[in-house]
């Protein structure tokens, strides 16, 4: 039992499947992966763009809502007498709680758009990969 085995008396090293060539890429095999991988990036590029845009956009979202906009609300219910103090946060409290919820429901479905988007990406370049 105190034996130690070297790594390359594995029992299941038959069953490797990565072949020397992968171990030991030449220069025009990494040349080959690195062109096709910018070529999936020229390919996605659209797609990366727009969920730049979306996070931008969603970001500039949320700070006007919690910079300009809460704000605003706030001094009109503030300025009007007949709501009293425990009515406005109350009406405040559901408000912003139901912004927060809408905010991360924008945020769950663009993550789970660039997730895909990532993962189509990942898939492309296996393929590529295995081509190789």
């Amino acid at each position: 039992m105190g034996e130690s085995k070297k790594a390359s008396d594995n029992c299941f090293n038959e069953f490797d499947d990565v072949s020397p060539k992968r171990k030991n890429p030449s220069i025009q095999v990494l040349y080959d992966y690195e062109k096709h991988y910018m070529e999936l990036v020229r390919k996605f590029s659209p797609e990366i763009s727009m969920i730049v845009g979306m996070l931008s956009d969603f970001r500039n979202e949320q700070e006007q809502f919690y910079k300009e906009i809460l704000p605003q609300i706030v001094d009109k219910l503030n300025q009007d007498v007949g709501i009293d103090a425990e009515m406005r946060n109350v009406w405040l409290k559901r408000l912003t709680t139901n912004i927060d919820r809408s905010f991360g429901l924008s945020e769950t479905l663009i993550n789970d758009y660039a997730t895909k988007s990532v993962d189509e990406f990942k898939t492309a370049v296996n393929e590529k990969l295995r081509k190789l």
